[in-house]
């Protein structure tokens, strides 16, 4: 069965004393060329990106105003520093969390754990095949160019949670990452093009006061 939560599910959890992290996918960008290897590395957002990665912020701001108690974390590309800049600028958090100051990492970028060969990937992709290699990996754990899926889930959790001290953590990413991720934990599947990762959309990780850890993937929503 596909899991899903709301914001405001988040924001029931938070209040319960749970901390929850959410892997983003970044807001809408321009169009990424398809012979670009770096898959589109210095694309930035598009005004409605903007306005949507604000007005989400803003509600994330109603559910946990208390400034002490969020992280932020981006892929090193332009698009996602841009959106959790922007989101941190909803949150009323600007300041503190801006482009130049929210910490990036490669391993929820381009460097991500589920490639074994990003350049074998940009290969596939560049077909215009993005959607059904993707499907497929999500569908079977196995693809050329990827690791197997429940093995880069595994590394890609433990980083996570490496990195995650906050009550809220927020962790700007790609599609194919959060659907990979929710593949792997087998709480998502049966992925097509009507329900894929939309803008905004996130694997969230739900870690109760003892410790127990749940999965969803959690819809930006209105």
């Amino acid at each position: 069965m596909n899991n899903e939560a709301t914001i405001e599910e988040v924001a029931e959890a938070i209040k319960r004393g749970e901390r929850v992290l959410l892997m983003t996918r970044h807001a809408e960008r321009p169009h990424i060329d398809p012979e670009d290897p770096t898959f589109g590395e210095s694309l930035p957002i598009t005004p409605s990106g903007e306005k949507m990665a604000y007005d989400f912020g803003s509600r994330l701001k109603a559910i946990l105003p208390d400034e002490t108690r969020v992280q932020f974390m981006a892929s090193p590309l332009v698009r996602t520093r841009l959106t959790a800049a922007t989101i941190a600028k909803g949150m009323g958090l600007g300041e503190k969390w801006n482009y130049e100051s929210i910490p990036t990492d490669t391993l929820i970028g381009n460097g991500s754990p589920y490639y074994s060969d990003a350049y074998e990937v940009w290969k596939m992709f560049r077909g215009g095949e993005f959607y059904r290699i993707s499907f497929e990996y999500c569908e079977k754990g196995m693809q050329t160019g990827f690791r197997p899926i429940a093995e880069a889930t595994r590394m890609l959790e433990d980083f996570v949670l490496s990195r995650f001290t906050a009550q809220l953590g927020i962790f700007t990413s790609h599609d194919l990452f959060v659907a990979a991720f929710l593949s792997g934990k087998g709480v998502y599947s049966g992925w097509t093009e009507e329900c894929w990762v939309g803008f905004l959309d996130s694997a969230a990780i739900f870690i109760a006061p003892d410790g127990v850890k749940r999965y969803a993937l959690v819809r930006r929503g209105a």
